[in-house]
């Protein structure tokens, strides 16, 4: 095979496609030729530098790939690869753990202690770094991509690539919902119309909530959360969120309420969650807030006396993946209104300006080019 086209990023906001030659594939890694991925917010902060330690990364280390939701076919295998053959269409999971720290052993790597990530998904920007320079493992924005065998996740034959991409982001949220333990009782609010938040929309949709509120100050998301399945729809810029589900709930609140806005409005969010929860109601903080901004002012008694549970998920297991890809291969809800743009990867940097603005929301690379 000769070389493959990736994206590097030299420096916050610089983007250069270039050649690269393959990995060499060792004991118990994989390589795939990827065709789809998508970009994630993870990927805009990297992509922007909003940490000092991707700058400095950068020129210390040199370039660097970016990207964790891929999906692609299998084109080589290391030896000891038992689970997987070439052939194999699978999607990426992006977490490298140790296997050595109390979590991983306990059968938590996504809380590893000492993580890295494909893609700088997660774990200190300099230990991806070291990762590509010493092991050849970069990011999904490239059209190869060699990882350990247990950073891929099987697909069935005839799924859709596309769809594939989404099994990442996916499977983030069903680990929410099942947290939150969503039944068919439960009254949901999910703050923030976003791709994740839209994501939490069809998977409690799919688990049989009683009714799905959606709250969000873009009219044209809370339009795509209804397509979903979203059954009521809130503008907090022209209505009290916390009045109109107490009015909607009979004054009890809601029982299970997903916080899927970031940065700045998070801390706003959660205030305002606490505060409609119904008496021993779940609040999930699914997003990470803004350094520095992440304080709240909810009465501490509200949680004593009401018997809320405050809690936050990070990344997810093999279980969450497996439900991922039957949402997806099963059709559970049309992808295609999340995923609802693609690029091709020449045009990546144009990607990561666009993403969140105006209608585009989960934007697709196509890294067929």
């Amino acid at each position: 095979m000769a070389g493959y086209l990736a994206a590097l990023l030299y420096k916050p906001e610089e983007i250069r496609i270039e050649e690269l030659e393959l990995p060499a594939v060792n004991p118990e890694e994989v390589l795939v030729r990827l065709e789809k991925a998508t970009l994630c917010p993870t990927d805009i902060k990297k992509y922007r530098g909003e940490k000092a330690e991707v700058a400095e990364g950068l020129e210390r280390y040199g370039p660097y790939i970016l990207g964790h939701e891929g999906a692609g076919r299998v084109v080589q295998i290391g030896p000891g690869v038992n689970d997987f053959a070439v052939g194999d269409k699978v999607a990426i999971q992006p977490i490298i753990s140790c296997g050595q720290c109390v979590y991983c052993r306990g059968g938590e790597p996504n809380l590893c202690l000492a993580m890295a990530g494909v893609g700088a998904a997660a774990g200190p920007f300099a230990s991806c770094q070291l990762n590509f320079i010493n092991k050849g493992i970069g990011g999904c924005f490239a059209q190869y991509l060699k990882v350990p065998a247990a950073c891929l996740i099987k697909l069935p034959a005839d799924m859709d690539l596309a769809a594939g991409s989404l099994v990442e982001p996916l499977a983030d949220v069903v680990h929410s919902v099942e947290a939150a333990a969503v039944d068919e009782r439960d009254v949901v609010v999910i703050f923030g119309l976003g791709p994740m938040g839209l994501f939490h929309v069809a998977v409690t949709k799919y688990y049989r909530a009683a009714r799905i509120i959606g709250i969000d100050l873009d009219e044209g998301r809370l339009q795509v959360a209804g397509r979903l399945g979203a059954d009521l729809l809130v503008n907090p810029g022209n209505e009290d969120p916390v009045a109109r589900v107490k009015e909607i709930t009979g004054g009890i609140g809601a029982h299970k309420i997903f916080i899927t806005s970031g940065g700045q409005a998070q801390a706003t969010c959660t205030d305002q969650a606490l505060t409609m929860a119904a008496k021993k109601g779940v609040v999930n903080l699914f997003a990470s807030a803004a350094s520095g901004v992440q304080s709240l002012t909810i009465d501490l008694n509200r949680i004593h006396y009401n018997m809320l549970n405050l809690k936050g998920t990070v990344g997810f297991g093999l279980q969450h993946a497996a439900r991922a890809v039957e949402l997806l291969a099963g059709g559970a809800f049309d992808y295609r209104l999340i995923r609802n743009y693609e690029l091709p990867l020449t045009e990546l940097a144009r990607g990561m300006e666009l993403y969140g603005k105006g209608d585009y929301l989960k934007i697709g690379i196509d890294l067929n080019c």
